[in-house]
């Protein structure tokens, strides 16, 4: 067993200079290491650091998104970014993002794929 298991904290209030040995000694100590102690600084953990970087890379990713002039037709369905995996079908993805059998697109490159198949009669 550990003592994190079986730990009792009493919490009570001491009044201060009453000649408490340890009180007294505490007071000392924390008096002389505001004048004498040397400036200590204690690194982030590195989790926070994790977090920060990952808020930071979300704003950057969100700021490009809403600012830029590639899927315009995917960002009026989904203007907000995300890690989380959508589950779409492969027809929904078609459609949302044009590259499907559409006339639009059917024009755009079937008939490249025939115009470079005829030079290469």
């Amino acid at each position: 067993m550990t003592l994190l298991e079986n730990a009792r904290i009493r919490l009570g209030w001491v009044k201060a200079h009453i000649g408490i040995k340890g009180n007294e000694i505490t007071d000392a100590l924390a008096k002389k290491a505001t004048t004498d102690g040397i400036p200590a600084s204690l690194p982030f953990p590195k989790s926070f650091l994790k977090k920060q970087l990952l808020q930071l890379s979300f704003s950057r990713w969100q700021a490009e998104w809403d600012n830029g002039e590639t899927g315009i037709s995917v960002y009026s369905i989904i203007p907000k970014i995300s890690n989380k995996q959508l589950h779409w079908s492969r027809e929904c993805i078609q459609f949302a993002t044009g590259h499907g059998p559409f006339p639009s697109y059917l024009k755009r490159f079937v008939s490249t794929l025939q115009t470079t198949a005829d030079v290469g009669k």
